[in-house]
């Protein structure tokens, strides 16, 4: 497990090394933000150790990424050595792997479809050293998670670790409903259709017992909760 200020930490450290105007640039997603989305002070110290930072780059042409590239290169980043085990997208800060993921699937060859309208619905976020960086909202987050399931998940909830993060923020941020409530219609469909397919798999209870620490209250607050983020999703 790992808390708040951890991820703050490493977040820290990336948005330093950018500078201002580049964060400007970029909006942070993924598992690093998980401890900043959830509000409940309990799920802040529970989220998931993740040990990289994730970023959603607009780039239009292959040129454009190139030139963010070098960019990064002046500002401490170096390109992975490490070919088959890393994506082509990541860089290391140092031992801290940071990948830079275009909205625009032509760029690399990969996206997630929810990139390019998380990146424009994001919102600023002030980090305690004064930097300000965009952060992707909640409900966009459980989209691109869910998305990223469908991806990479291998159909096992319980081992995913996109699955564990969208359950941390539906345990640990009461307001996603109304959040979600509010949400384009599109995104609201999306996430109850792929809520309802998680909600029936086999082995989805044993992921939500992993992520409550076996606690038959939470448990049930949680599954409530789900339960409400498919049935709007139906109403739309």
């Amino acid at each position: 497990m790992a808390t708040k200020e951890d991820h703050i930490v490493m977040i820290t450290a990336v948005a330093k090394a950018m500078g201002q105007e580049l964060c400007n640039e970029v909006a942070f997603v993924g598992g690093c933000t998980t401890a900043l989305l959830v509000t409940d002070s309990y799920s802040q110290g529970q989220v998931r150790h993740t040990d990289d930072v994730d970023l959603i780059v607009h780039v239009i042409s292959t040129a454009g990424w190139h030139s963010l590239c070098e960019k990064l290169l002046t500002r401490g980043f170096k390109a992975s050595m490490e070919t088959d085990a890393v994506p082509i997208c990541a860089m290391l800060l140092g031992q801290l792997r940071v990948d830079f993921m275009p909205d625009d699937e032509s760029i690399l060859g990969f996206t997630n479809q929810w990139y390019r309208e998380a990146f424009q619905k994001a919102v600023p976020y002030r980090l305690p050293i004064g930097m300000n960086i965009r952060l992707i909202p909640p409900t966009y987050f459980i989209a691109t998670k869910l998305e990223a399931y469908l991806q990479r998940g291998d159909d096992d909830p319980i081992a995913s670790r996109d699955v564990e993060d969208i359950l941390t923020l539906i345990d640990g941020r009461t307001e996603l409903l109304e959040e979600l409530l509010d949400a384009p219609e599109m995104l609201k469909t999306y996430v109850s259709v792929q809520m309802a397919a998680l909600h029936k798999h086999r082995d989805f209870e044993y992921a939500v017992q992993a992520a409550t620490n076996n606690d038959p209250s939470r448990e049930d607050v949680l599954f409530e909760r789900i339960k409400l983020i498919i049935s709007q999703g139906i109403r739309a």
